[in-house]
């Protein structure tokens, strides 16, 4: 054996982990629905590496095919930016699925799907009711502790009304 490291080949990309990575070759040998669903999303998926090539540079990576027929080609954007410059390209998108998979869609619809990586932000608190906050405040003024006092005004003041 070699002692120099593994190069990258970008014609043979890493062996992924996971058990569905493990089982896709061989339910996709078996006839019936679950290798023509297969071979429908590798269809898809070669697809959108074609079409993806075909629109500038900076829309690359952006976007996923969906679906594709003679009716409809469905995008999905990652965000709603994306998706209206897609908007905008939708006449390329056409004609780079008629170039490249020989069929024209009637028309483009984007949709958007932000990815599961993508920070959300989190929503407060709701404020106290007046009835919660006026417990606390009684609890703050009969406690000896200085800072469980201090730590149950401070709850206190998210009260509707607020201090």
């Amino acid at each position: 054996m070699s002692s120099e490291p593994k190069r990258f080949n970008p014609r043979k990309p890493p062996r992924r982990e996971g058990k569905l990575h493990r089982l896709a070759p061989r339910l996709a040998q078996r006839p019936g629905p679950l290798h023509a669903v297969i071979d429908h999303a590798r269809t898809l998926e070669r697809l959108n590496r074609r079409i993806q090539r075909a629109l500038p540079e900076e829309m690359r990576g952006q976007w996923q095919l969906a679906r594709l027929d003679e009716a409809e080609m469905v995008v999905v954007a990652g965000s709603s930016a994306w998706a209206t410059r897609l908007r905008y390209l939708s006449r390329a998108l056409q004609d780079a699925a008629e170039r490249l998979a020989g069929l024209r869609p009637e028309r483009v619809t984007v949709r958007v799907a932000p990815s599961a990586s993508s920070p959300r932000r989190l929503q407060g608190p709701d404020a106290l009711s007046e009835a919660a906050s006026a417990t606390l405040r009684s609890a703050a003024a009969s406690s000896e502790d200085p800072r469980l006092r201090e730590a149950l005004e401070r709850l206190a003041s998210r009260g509707r009304g607020g201090d």
